[in-house]
């Protein structure tokens, strides 16, 4: 088992896939923005993007070449696709919990997602973040999205942390946590396998946010 992170005093957490269950909603907006451009992308290809920024996903996910011709058409349709089904994500069970939790313990809470700013809010109405939150960074925040680690940097310095722990369910969030040089607590729900998180270098492979609740001592400490 890893050691406690000793002196945490910030937790940044990804939303989708970490504390929102809509990876599954964006693996499909995307999968029907591909389609409608005449691109006939798997959505288990598209899925292993997820956790990206948009402004990657589509090289990644079909190629440079539809990236070169019609990367920001698709981008567009998938905005479409996913505010039709905006309102059905829900909070994944405990996500309110902990990170009220958080809050009462002293520790500073901030969201670090590369959604735009529309969809993000709606995120934050589902978490209660008015409440629960203390900063919030999106797409707006950084000129390049995950793996790169700008947004994770923002968000840090926006808290003014001195030890952060990064929470977030995919590779992507994993290696800009690397790269920022914090470790991370990797859930499950986004779909990524624990090997899949371990290898990228996650230092927890836990379930849910109900599983970081309960082993919250280990993973944070505790702070007055």
């Amino acid at each position: 088992m890893t050691s406690p992170a000793a002196h945490v005093d910030t937790v940044v957490f990804d939303i989708d896939g970490t504390l929102v269950d809509s990876n599954y909603h964006h693996t499909i907006a995307w999968h029907r923005a591909f389609r409608a451009h005449g691109h006939d992308v798997p959505c288990w290809r598209i899925h292993r993007c997820i956790g990206m920024g948009g402004d990657r996903l589509v090289a990644a996910a079909a190629g440079q070449e539809v990236e070169d011709r019609d990367g920001d058409a698709v981008r567009k349709t998938w905005e479409q696709e996913y505010d039709e089904m905006l309102r059905e994500p829900t909070a994944l069970p405990g996500a309110r919990e902990l990170l009220s939790t958080l809050r009462d313990r002293g520790m500073t809470v901030v969201l670090a997602s590369s959604a735009i700013p529309r969809h993000a809010s709606r995120a934050l109405e589902l978490l209660g973040a008015d409440e629960r939150v203390d900063e919030v960074t999106t797409s707006e925040d950084a000129e390049e999205s995950k793996p790169d680690p700008e947004l994770l940097e923002a968000a840090i310095a926006r808290a003014d942390a001195r030890s952060s722990v990064l929470v977030g369910d995919s590779v992507w969030d994993v290696e800009a946590a690397n790269r920022v040089g914090i470790r991370t607590v990797a859930v499950l729900t986004g779909g990524f396998s624990e090997a899949e998180l371990r290898s990228a270098g996650a230092a927890w492979v836990l379930s849910d946010t109900r599983d970081l609740l309960a082993r919250l001592d280990d993973v944070v400490g505790r702070r007055s």
